[in-house]
C-alpha cells in the first residue's frame, strides 16, 4: 500500500513558530512571527537551519523563546490530525552568537540560527514537526514571468499573538496581492497585500495559492494546488487620526498601547526574494555556485 502523502497545506502551517523575545529570560516583551528556513551548500551538503523573522521582533533583545514539536513520526497522526505521541519542547535560546541580520539596513529582515536544538531532537531519534522552506519554494522564472497583478494569498503567522497552544499551531489566512507582488512598492522592495495585520503578524510568510485548481499561462486550470513563496509580512498601511497615511511597522511589544489609528486592512510585505541574501551570508559564494550549476 502507498503511504499517504501529506497535503501542501500541512506544510504550510507547520513552518511557522511563535516567537517571544527580549533582554532577559524573564522578560520577553515580543511577540512575533517566525519561519523555519534551510540553506544547504549545493557542493558540501552542509545545511543550516534557520528561524527567519523581522530584524525589529528582536530588537535589542538577547533571547527567543520558541516551542519545537517532536513525535515518534510525525506522518503518524492521531484523530484531531496531530502526530501521535506528540512532545512539545519551550526553547529559550541566546541571539549572541545566532543572530545574522540582512545586510541592508532596509531590509526589515533576520536569521536565528536554530541548527544545534534542531538537530539535537533529529539524533534523539525523533521526527521534528517543523516543515523548513528553501530557496526552492521562490517562484521560478516561469511563474515570476506569468505572475499577475491580483493574486490570491496565504498568510501564517500569530495575529495578535494568538496561537492553537494547546497543539502548538498558527492561524491561516485567506487574501490576495493589492499591488503586484513583483513591483516595488514606493520604490522599495516591498508590496501590499489584502490582509489585516496585527500585532504578532510581524515576520509572517506569505504564499500565493491556488486550490483546487490552479490557473495556467494559457488561461485554462489544472487541478491540484499551486503554492509560492513570495514575501514576509513585516508593517501594515494605517490613518492617523488627522487622516494621513502611514507605512508602520507591526507594533512587537507585549503591553496594551491605545489605538489612535485606524487600520486599512493593507499590510506590507517584503519580497521574499531577499532571503537569497541571507543564503549568501551563511555559505559566501552560494549564489555564484548555483547560478553556474543552472547554466
Amino acid at each position: 500500500m502507498a503511504e499517504n502523502k501529506a497535503p501542501i497545506e500541512h506544510a504550510l502551517v507547520r513552518n511557522t513558530v511563535r516567537l517571544q523575545a527580549g533582554p532577559m529570560p524573564d522578560n520577553l516583551n515580543s511577540t512575533g512571527t517566525g519561519f523555519f528556513y534551510q540553506v544547504t551548500h549545493p557542493t558540501t551538503n552542509d545545511a543550516k537551519v534557520l528561524i527567519l523573522t523581522n530584524k525589529h521582533v528582536v530588537r535589542n533583545a538577547s533571547f527567543v523563546h520558541f516551542v519545537l514539536s517532536t513525535a515518534p513520526s510525525v506522518m503518524d497522526l492521531n484523530e484531531e490530525h496531530q502526530p501521535k505521541g506528540r512532545t512539545d519542547h519551550p526553547t529559550l535560546w541566546p541571539l549572541i552568537g545566532n543572530l545574522i541580520a540582512h545586510p541592508d539596513p532596509e531590509i526589515d529582515l533576520c536569521a536565528i540560527d536554530i541548527t544545534i536544538p534542531f538537530g539535537q531532537h533529529l539524533q534523539a531519534g525523533r521526527q521534528l514537526r517543523s516543515m523548513c522552506l528553501t530557496s526552492s519554494w521562490l517562484p521560478s522564472v516561469d511563474d515570476r514571468r506569468n505572475l499577475r497583478d491580483i493574486e490570491q494569498v496565504m498568510v501564517i503567522g500569530y495575529p495578535s499573538g494568538l496561537w492553537d497552544s494547546h497543539n502548538n499551531m498558527p492561524i491561516a489566512r485567506r487574501g490576495s496581492t493589492a499591488t503586484h507582488a513583483l513591483a516595488r512598492y514606493a520604490g522599495k522592495q516591498h508590496f501590499l497585500i489584502d490582509v489585516a495585520a496585527f500585532q504578532g503578524s510581524s515576520g509572517s510568510p506569505v504564499f500565493t495559492y491556488e486550490s483546487p485548481m490552479f490557473r495556467q499561462p494559457d488561461g485554462s486550470f489544472t487541478p491540484g494546488t499551486k503554492v509560492n513563496f513570495v514575501g514576509i509580512v513585516w508593517g501594515v498601511i494605517e490613518r492617523t487620526v488627522t487622516g494621513e497615511l502611514q507605512a508602520i511597522e507591526i507594533p512587537s511589544a507585549s503591553r496594551q498601547v491605545p489605538v489612535l489609528q485606524s487600520s486599512l486592512n493593507l499590510a506590507i510585505a517584503l519580497q521574499a526574494d531577499a532571503v537569497l541574501a541571507i543564503d549568501e551570508l551563511i555559505f559566501p559564494g552560494i549564489t555564484a555556485i548555483r547560478a553556474a550549476q543552472s547554466a
